[in-house]
């Protein structure tokens, strides 16, 4: 079963793909801000992170280039799941090390195919 690691600091955000993911056979990791992602990332070795980018302290920008920065990490594939989608937002996330986007609010057949198709890359 492939692991993934939820990273959001809404609770109901978290909770709501974490059951997406759950009722498609996934495993799940959650982290609640971008130290706890690093943290449960070492920890875990997730197959996949999804990654929230506007948190408080350790934003997911910054979460996602140290992850990246991590070489047993740095082949862990990440997408920022975020309302933060200007072409700036995304542009800075890929630099940080994201693979790809997805806007809120999650559609769930989006969510499964983004992630669907990075683990099988």
């Amino acid at each position: 079963m492939k692991k993934i690691l939820v990273v959001d600091d809404n609770f109901d955000n978290r909770m709501i793909i974490a059951q997406m993911l759950k009722l498609s056979g996934f495993g799940v990791v959650l982290a609640s801000d971008g130290q706890q992602a690093i943290t449960m990332s070492e920890r875990e070795g997730p197959d996949l992170i999804l990654m929230d980018l506007a948190m408080p302290g350790v934003d997911g920008w910054s979460a996602a280039a140290s992850i990246r920065a991590r070489p047993e990490l740095a082949h862990v594939p990440m997408i920022a799941v975020t309302g933060h989608v200007t072409r700036d937002d995304i542009e800075r996330a890929l630099r940080a090390g994201c693979d790809d986007y997805l806007a809120k609010p999650i559609d769930y057949e989006t969510l499964l195919l983004k992630v669907r198709t990075l683990l099988a890359a």
